[in-house]
C-alpha cells in the first residue's frame, strides 16, 4: 500500500478515493505523494519517493511551484472545488457592506438587562444602523475563474448591474456567464463608476496592490470593496485612507492583517471562505483523483507547475517524462528509448510556460536503467516507469 502524506488536516472523504491502494498518514519517511492545505512549503523537503503535490484548494502560494517544477515534482491544485462556499461568503460580505448589520447586532446585544425597555430601545435607536440595499447598484468582478463566475451570475440574479473584466476571456468562460453580465477589456475600464468591487484574481506582479488610491478614486463615493482573493491584492493604507475621507463605505476581507483591525469601516473575516464541510469534502475528493490519476497513469490533471496531458493507457508499459524546459528534447528521448530495445506505440508532448510532459506507450515490458538514462538528458527532471 502506498503512503500518501498529509500535512495538514484533510476530509475523511479521500479514503473513498484511496480505497486499499493507498493509505493517508500524518508521517512517513517515503510518501509517493503529498497532501496539503495551508501548511507553508517554502522551507519545507520533500523526500525523494514524492512524485507530486495535492493541494486541496486554488491558491498556491504557501508551494514552491517552481522549485519542485525542477526536482520533476507536479503540483496539483483543485479549482471549483470551493467555489460555492466563497461565493456564499461574497454574497454575505456584500450585504453586511449595504447594512449595517454588524454594529446593529453589537449594540442590540448591549441592551441585555433592561427588560420590558428593550423593544422601546430598539425602535428609538435602529435610525443609527441604516443602510443601502445592493439591488441595481452596479459590481464589478476582477477575475472570472470559478468563484468569479459563480459571484458574477449571483449578483446578476440579485438584481444587481454586474461588469466583469478578466485578461483572457475563453469561449468556456463566456458559456457559463449570464448574458445580462457585461465584459469590459481593462481593469481601468472595470472599476469606473462602481459602487462595488469583488476580487477574484491570484496574486501577482501585476495584481499585488491593484486597489490603492489612485483606482479607488474611479469609484463611486461610497463604494465599498469585497477581498476573498488574497489581502496583499489592497493597498491598506490607501483604503484606511479612503475609509476615513468618506470615499469608500466598507471594505470586506478574508486575510485579516494586523494594518487592517481595529479599523472603522474594514470588516475582517479569519479567512473562512472555504471553510464549509462541502469544499473541504470537495477539495479532498479532487486533489486524491488528480493524485491517483498521476501516480497510476502519469495523466496530469490540474496541475500550476506542468502542462496537463493526457493518454489512455496502451501497450505494455508506460513511460512518464517531466522536463523542466519548454524546448523538449524529444529526439534525444525517443533515442533513449530506441537504444533500450523498446519500441513506442503511441505517446504525447505538451508544453506549457516553462516545462513540459511526454507520456509513451511502450510495445514491451523495459529495464529500469531506461529511466537512469533518460534522466541524464539536460533537461530531463524525473522519468518513471508505470
Amino acid at each position: 500500500m502506498k503512503e500518501v502524506l498529509r500535512l495538514n488536516p484533510i476530509s475523511p472523504l479521500i479514503d473513498k478515493v484511496f480505497g486499499d491502494k493507498y493509505k493517508l498518514v500524518a508521517e512517513s519517511e517515503a510518501p509517493v505523494g503529498i497532501l496539503v492545505r495551508s501548511f507553508k512549503m517554502h522551507e519545507y523537503e520533500p523526500a525523494k519517493s514524492v512524485l507530486c503535490v495535492g493541494r486541496a484548494g486554488a491558491g498556491v502560494n504557501n508551494i514552491p511551484c517552481d522549485k519542485y517544477a525542477e526536482k520533476g515534482i507536479v503540483v496539483f491544485n483543485t479549482p471549483g472545488a470551493n467555489a460555492n462556499a466563497v461565493k456564499e461568503l461574497v454574497l454575505l460580505s456584500l450585504l453586511l457592506c449595504g447594512r449595517k448589520i454588524i454594529p446593529g447586532i453589537e449594540w442590540a446585544q448591549s441592551l441585555k438587562g433592561q427588560g420590558a425597555d428593550v423593544g422601546p430601545a430598539v425602535e428609538k435607536g435602529k435610525s443609527k444602523f441604516v443602510g443601502g440595499e445592493i439591488l441595481g447598484k452596479k459590481i464589478g468582478i476582477y477575475g472570472l475563474g470559478a468563484i468569479g463566475r459563480l459571484v458574477a451570475n449571483a449578483c446578476v440574479a440579485l438584481g444587481m448591474d454586474v461588469v466583469a473584466y478578466n485578461r483572457t476571456v475563453r469561449e468556456e468562460i463566456k458559456a457559463e456567464l449570464d448574458p445580462r453580465v457585461k465584459l469590459v477589456g481593462s481593469f481601468d475600464e472595470l472599476i469606473e463608476g462602481c459602487d462595488y468591487i469583488s476580487l477574484h484574481v491570484a496574486l501577482k506582479d501585476n495584481t499585488r496592490g491593484c486597489i490603492n488610491a489612485e483606482t479607488i478614486a474611479k469609484l463611486n463615493d461610497g463604494a465599498s470593496i469585497v477581498n476573498a482573493a488574497r489581502g496583499e491584492l489592497v493597498n491598506i493604507e490607501d483604503v484606511k485612507a479612503a475609509l476615513a475621507s468618506g470615499k469608500l463605505n466598507r471594505y470586506v476581507v478574508d486575510f485579516p492583517s494586523d494594518e487592517a483591525l481595529g479599523c472603522d469601516g474594514i470588516i475582517p473575516i479569519p479567512h473562512l471562505g472555504a471553510s464549509t464541510p462541502e469544499a473541504e469534502d470537495n477539495c479532498a475528493v479532487m486533489a486524491g483523483k488528480e493524485l491517483v490519476e498521476f501516480v497510476e497513469s502519469g495523466n496530469i490533471v490540474n496541475s500550476v507547475n506542468y502542462p496537463n496531458v493526457s493518454l489512455a493507457k496502451g501497450g505494455a508499459q508506460r513511460l512518464v517524462v517531466l522536463l523542466n524546459t519548454v524546448e523538449c528534447p524529444c529526439d534525444a528521448v525517443k533515442g533513449a528509448i530506441a537504444k533500450a530495445g523498446v519500441g513506442v506505440v503511441d505517446s504525447i508532448c505538451k508544453q506549457g510556460k516553462a516545462t513540459s510532459a511526454a507520456l509513451f506507450n511502450l510495445d514491451k515490458v523495459a529495464d529500469e536503467s531506461l529511466v537512469a538514462d533518460l534522466e541524464t538528458i539536460p533537461g530531463v527532471a524525473k522519468a518513471r516507469l508505470i
